[in-house]
């Protein structure tokens, strides 16, 4: 994990186990375990983050290769989230427009690639998931 997402997922810890048991009041002792928990869930994004974009990048161009679309989006010049993420929006408008013209057609092809498309933006959506932190019960 990244220093970055290291120190999210310290400093969400602690105020889930060590902070927000020791509040008073339910107001108090919740938005501190919430901000605990949003920061653990920051930092495992922070640390995923170029992983699933270059995955779903080489997804979205595998797709517009299949539905014999050429590609115009240049490859991002480095791994920044910024770029990539640049990379990822101007490919999926890309996929939109493929999608529209394989949800006009009624052959096989079209509805096999459709599926296709589906499935990546399922897989896509799942991957952004965050998983559920493992935090020990609190002290009481």
């Amino acid at each position: 994990m990244s220093d970055i997402g290291m120190i999210l997922d310290r400093i969400g810890r602690k105020l889930v186990t060590e902070v927000a048991p020791k509040l008073e009041g339910d107001y108090s002792g919740g938005h501190a375990a919430m901000s605990g928990l949003m920061s653990v869930m920051a930092g495992e994004a922070w640390d995923n983050a170029a992983d699933r974009l270059v995955n779903e990048i080489a997804g979205l161009r595998g797709l517009l290769a299949l539905g014999g679309k050429a590609v115009t989006v240049e490859a991002s010049p480095g791994v920044k989230i910024s770029d990539l993420t640049v990379e990822r929006d101007a490919l999926a408008r890309d996929l939109i427009a493929l999608q529209e013209s394989l949800e006009a057609r009624e052959d096989d092809e079209a509805r096999d690639l459709n599926a296709k498309i589906w499935m990546h933006l399922m897989a896509t959506a799942m991957a952004r998931m965050p998983s559920p932190p493992d935090f020990p019960d609190a002290e009481e």
